[in-house]
This record gives structure tokens, sequence and C-alpha cells, in this order.
């Protein structure tokens, strides 16, 4: 039987983990609840004994019909329509699929900004390598100082209508940072540039509305904040680039509908983890999405504050949630990479706590939670006010 999940302590209850550390690396993988897991299990079952076994049309239709509902639940959440939402893997391989859906030639200039993903960091490379493409690189502004209008300021002097495409995170995996992603959307529209937005620490966090925003594409993943299984990723395709978009080359005939999945999803998937993922996104929607937010917005404020009373480190990012997120990246006073990676095995293993080491800023990141709790913030601040003194 799976227990229903209505609340932040169901919630936690549900996470094994919890109980055998602390966990602040959902920037990375979130742990899966038990539900989801029981309920993947189910349909795993079902998939294998009754739909394929039966060979039951009706069956397999209902199954289907259940597996595009989930692309429904998944597009309500973003506020877009269905027809706009890809299933992939994960944010990567989602960000190449609109990558690859544009006609590059050589000589074609491609934006981003200094605090993207390493994977896209990489892309952005081998395209000039390979391509010929030239790659502008936008800086954000140092960290703690970071100023989205002066971010703005500096977007509108270097992007210009000679640029195919301009990728951006919606919040910055090193620091947490939140970019102005649907003012850039608007400047970049009104210089012919398109835009591809990386909701892969966003989405989740707070709210996010893809269809607001008004991105020619926005990838994500649903195993970080929303909870889901690994291998679950999405790419929303806003309507008016529909019927430009075509990743894999694929014939089109007169009578064909147009739609991100039918244009993007080929091969055969595994449906059971994209019901899994639509089944942790309905769990949170239980809990409540704003009691989630709250709930990481008060942690992440007592961590902050709790930071700077501990001689030795600071929080590399904004300190303000309007302009940053749930992760918090703290980094040490003599910038050596050395002692952050000594740091996480020290959290790791006199401590468990689990946390990350961000190379990018040299520092610290950690992602904190709805499941987290207060007393987890106390015991990792005094773990971090003893472990700084002796690394």
């Amino acid at each position: 039987m799976i227990t229903p999940i209505h609340t932040l302590a169901d919630l936690r209850a549900d996470l094994p983990i919890t109980r055998r550390c602390i966990y602040l690396q959902t920037g990375t993988y979130a742990p899966v609840p038990t539900s989801t897991q029981a309920y993947l299990a189910t349909r795993q079952q079902e998939e294998s004994d009754v739909v394929l076994a039966s060979g039951s049309k009706t069956a397999g239709g209902d199954f289907v019909q259940q597996i595009e509902a989930a692309r429904r639940r998944l597009a309500d959440f973003l506020g877009v329509a269905a027809d706009e939402v890809a299933w992939s893997y994960n944010t990567t391989t989602a960000t190449r699929l609109a990558i690859q859906s544009l006609p590059w030639r050589p000589g074609d200039k491609l934006a981003l900004t200094d605090v993207e993903h390493s994977s896209t960091v990489k892309l952005a490379e081998g395209m000039a390598q390979q391509l010929g493409i030239q790659v502008t690189v936008i800086p954000t502004g140092a960290g703690p100082a970071y100023d989205s209008g002066d971010f703005l300021d500096r977007l509108a002097q270097q992007l210009t209508s000679e640029h195919r495409l301009l990728i951006m995170c919606h919040v910055a995996n090193t620091d947490g940072r939140r970019l102005p992603v649907a003012a850039a959307v608007q400047l970049a529209r009104a210089r012919g540039v398109k835009t591809l937005i990386d909701g892969a620490q966003a989405v989740g966090v707070f709210p996010v509305n893809v269809g607001a925003i008004g991105a020619d594409f926005y990838s994500g993943s649903l195993h970080k904040w929303l909870m889901g299984p690994a291998g679950v990723g999405f790419l929303v395709v806003r309507q008016a680039q529909l019927s430009a978009y075509n990743p894999y080359w694929l014939p089109r005939f007169p009578n064909d509908g147009l739609s991100a999945g039918a244009l993007s999803e080929v091969g055969t998937p595994n449906h059971i983890l994209r019901l899994g993922a639509a089944y942790s996104l309905t769990t949170l929607q239980q809990i409540g999405l704003p009691q989630l937010e709250a709930q990481m917005q008060r942690l992440t404020a007592q961590l902050r504050e709790g930071l700077r009373g501990i001689a030795g480190v600071h929080n590399a990012g904004p300190e303000e949630w309007d302009r940053s997120s749930s992760i918090t990246t703290l980094q040490l006073q003599d910038g050596s990479l050395t002692r952050c990676q000594a740091l996480v095995t020290l959290l790791r293993e006199r401590y468990t706590i689990i946390t990350k080491v961000r190379p990018e800023v040299c520092g610290v990141r950690i992602s904190l939670a709805a499941f987290n709790t207060e007393d987890e913030i106390e015991r990792l601040l005094a773990a971090l006010s003893t472990a700084v003194k002796i690394l």
C-alpha cells in the first residue's frame, strides 16, 4: 500500500536517507520518495504483466493515455500547452535537442552567460572547434554583488542581431544566483535572437511560468527539485517555434499535427520513469508548492545568517531570496580548492553531511530542499565552525 503524503513531515518520513545522513545535494540528485519507488514498481509490473502480455489494444491504449496525462500534468505545472512539451532524459539532452534543431553554419554566433552548466560550456566549445561557431560569453557579475540590472546592461551591449541563439540558466548551479530570464528573452527577441533557458535549478524551487517567460526553448529535469527518478527531463518548445523545430530531421506530411513530443521522442522510451516523475510532482503539489518554497526560503535564510557568524567562510552568491535560490555556495577565506575538497570529505566522513565541491567558483555547494530541517542547518553550522579551524 502506498502511503499518501500531505505534509512536509510526511515527505521527510518517506525519505529513508534522512535517517542516515544530512542530505544537502538535491541540486544534483534528490532522493526519490519511497512512495514513488513503490508506484514505479507497481507500474513496471503492470506494463509487463498486463499491457505487454495481454496484447490488448484496450490495455495498451489506456496505458498511453496515462502517459499523455503525465505530460499534461507537467505542462500545466509549467504554464504551457501539452503539445509544447517534449520528454527527454535530462536537462543536457533537452538542451542539445534545442540547439541541434537550429540550422548552424560556420561563422554563426552563439551567446551564453559565464555561469552556465559545464555540459553547456563544453558543447559551446565543441561547436566553436568543429563547426566554426563564434561564441560570446556574457559576464553576469561578481557573486555577492551580482545585480540583474547590470547584467542586462551588459547583455544589451554584447548581444546583436548576428547572434542565432542566447543560452542562459534561470538559476546558476554554481552559486544559486537567479537570472532575469524574462527580461533577457524580451531583449533578445527585439534583436531577432532565439532563446534557450536552462531551468534545471529553478523548477520546483520557486514558481516558474515558462509560458510567461516566453523563451523559444526551456529545458529542465525532474530528478532534482521535483524529486522524480533519474532519467526524465523535458524541453518546452514555444508554439511559435514548433513549425521550424525538427531536431531529428523527421519527414513531415500535410496532415501531421505539430507537437514537440512527436518531433523529439524517437525510439522506445522508459514510460515508467515518466509516470513516476509525474507521481512525484503530484506528491509535491499535494503538499503545496507555496509551502515547499517557504520552507526552502526559511532554511536558506537560517543558513546564510549562520554563515555570517563563522570566521573564514562567506556566501559566494547573493543573499536575498528574490536574487537567489535554495543553493548556497560557501567559499573559504584562502580560496583553496584543495581545502574545499577536504571540507566536503570531512563533512561527509565525520558528520555524515553530504555536500558538493563547485570548482568553477572554488566553493562548497549546499542545496537545501523542503525536506531538510532547522535542526540539520544548526548541525551543519556547528560542523562548519569546527571544520574550518582544523583544515
